[in-house]
């Protein structure tokens, strides 16, 4: 397709669009500059891995979903080639890893523009057992989870799932899966929404639930923007407590660290967040106690060992939630508990905080990421869901793997359990087969300092990241979280036996192909488009 023609579609598009209240932040005359000139690069054109970066051809700023309407209707009117006139991507907080959220010679959809209004329905609690009643919060898409805690706050309110990072959208986390300590006990967070608005990718704004239209609401959660752009989704409160007793216990056996773990998310009467961490050396230790506001004077012997023989360590921790006037709810609990632990005496440490201060915890970390120039740098990460006949075999793996070679490393591995039956098998997420009903997140949350750590660093680090991927899902059954696979054959094989129904919701909601470029799940086939970028 020749630029003019391309110039042309964009501003027939955008003539469309000019009686809404849509703000495109670049014209068609933009867009002759930054195809001409690639410079400045938009900020739609960045994310928080900084390892890919596609320039669209405009931005959208939606003052309402039905500018969204407009838009996908148009661009999924396809010619006779049945080729969308455009591809779409929806963008929240920019927080994903390898371009998810960009579209190359695309539209850009700036989410957070949209409405985000949070309104907090409270209908009682009459049963007496303290779960809110039917208290539930109508939230825009392009809400941060932490804006949505605030206001739940106000009314007594939180809701029950939560990512560990609280500055990510509403509508970016749902069409992934939202994870933290939590998941085990109330499932990840697309397994607590009771409704969604979604503007499908045929422009037809539709209200769904688990019995209005189904399929389509559970298809875009976890549907990694394939279906439909989320514009608004009703959660499901509880009551939330004033203050939470956090928990850190220390253990230098990788199998008695994953066994006191599962104890934990056995009692889910008792205890109300579980996960756990590896401490790799001194600075892994420092870092890991930015946000735990108690002394921990835990000192491993570090040097002993090399190679892969030498010793880790491993933190478990969780918390309890306090909703007395006194200590010593919580506190029993916490003693009833931890008696049944077999960390490393008395290398267990305690303190009690204020329930946001608890669910915003890694926003300190995050300043001092930023303090240290670690922030706005690439994020090489992986995360996986390992079941558990693999998790020790995976360990093994990974500490081999990260302890090798010359790169830096600096941010935390996560390690923790979630159980199976918490995830609804109708989302469009994927998880590993369990057949103890058992599967564990792996989290590789590297920071590169570009000081120490160039491109080629960066691309050895995803190298690595990438093999121990393949190995893993290849031999241990585990399925990739947040990542974007290499090739469509990848996609169909991350999918397994829920890919005919992948496609089947793709064909049905987004027929045109043109929401979630970004993915590469069905690669945007417009070369001639893409390639004038």
């Amino acid at each position: 397709m020749e630029l003019n023609k391309v110039l042309y579609m964009y501003a027939a598009t955008v003539a469309l669009l000019l009686c809404s209240s849509a703000n495109f932040i670049q014209s068609p005359s933009d867009v002759l500059g930054s195809v001409a000139l690639q410079d400045p690069t938009p900020s739609a054109a960045h994310d928080f891995g900084a390892v890919v970066s596609d320039a669209p051809v405009a931005v959208m700023q939606p003052g309402s979903p039905a500018d969204i309407a407009r838009l996908l209707s148009a661009l999924s009117s396809a010619g006779p080639d049945r080729r969308p006139k455009a591809a779409v991507a929806a963008r929240g907080a920019g927080h994903s890893l390898h371009g998810q959220a960009q579209a190359r010679g695309g539209i850009v959809v700036e989410t957070r523009a949209l409405p985000r209004l949070v309104e907090v329905v409270r209908r009682g609690d009459g049963d007496g057992d303290g779960d809110g009643g039917a208290a539930y919060a109508d939230v825009g898409a392009g809400a941060l989870w932490v804006e949505v805690l605030e206001e739940c706050l106000r009314a007594g309110l939180a809701p029950r799932s939560w990512t560990d990072y609280l500055y990510l959208t509403v509508g970016g986390t749902l069409s992934n899966g939202g994870i933290s300590g939590q998941a085990f006990k109330h499932g990840p967070q697309i397994s607590n929404v009771l409704q969604l608005e979604v503007v499908t990718g045929t422009g037809e704004v539709v209200t769904c639930s688990p019995t209005q239209s189904p399929e389509l609401f559970f298809a875009v959660l976890g549907g990694l923007g394939q279906f439909g752009i989320i514009t608004r989704a009703r959660i499901p409160l509880q009551l939330a407590p004033p203050k939470v007793r956090w928990v850190r216990a220390f253990y230098d056996s990788f199998e008695t660290f994953t066994k006191d773990q599962e104890l934990l998310v056995s009692m889910p009467e008792l205890v109300d967040y579980v996960e756990g961490f590896v401490v790799l050396n001194e600075q892994s230790l420092r870092s890991s106690s930015v946000a735990f506001p108690a002394q921990v004077d835990f000192s491993p012997d570090f040097a002993s060992g090399a190679g892969s023989n030498k010793v880790h360590y491993y933190c478990i921790e969780f918390a309890v939630h306090e909703f007395q006037q006194q200590d010593s709810a919580a506190d029993h609990v916490v003693d009833l508990v931890s008696g049944q632990l077999s960390y490393l005496r008395p290398h267990a440490y305690s303190v009690q905080v204020a329930y946001l201060d608890f669910l915003n915890r890694v926003r300190m970390e995050e300043e001092s990421l930023r303090s240290r120039g670690l922030w706005d740098v690439p994020h090489p990460w992986l995360n996986l869901f390992v079941p558990r006949h693999g998790v020790a075999r995976f360990k093994d793996l990974l500490m081999d793997t990260i302890t090798q070679g010359d790169f830096e490393f600096e941010g935390p591995v996560l390690v923790y359990p979630l159980l199976a039956n918490r995830w609804d098998g109708n989302t469009s997420a994927v998880v590993p087969a369990a057949p103890d009903g058992v599967m564990y997140v792996f989290s590789v949350l590297r920071s590169t300092d570009p000081a120490r750590c160039g491109r080629a660093c960066v691309e050895g680090i995803l190298e690595q990241h990438r093999r121990l991927a393949d190995e893993a899902c290849r031999r241990l059954g585990a399925k990739q979280y947040l990542a974007r696979q290499p090739s469509p054959a990848h996609w169909r094989d991350h999918f397994g036996a829920s890919w005919d129904r992948f496609v089947a919701r793709k064909a049905r909601f987004d027929p045109s192909h043109v929401l979630g470029p970004g993915q590469g799940i069905f690669p945007w086939t417009d070369s001639a488009t893409a390639s004038s970028v």
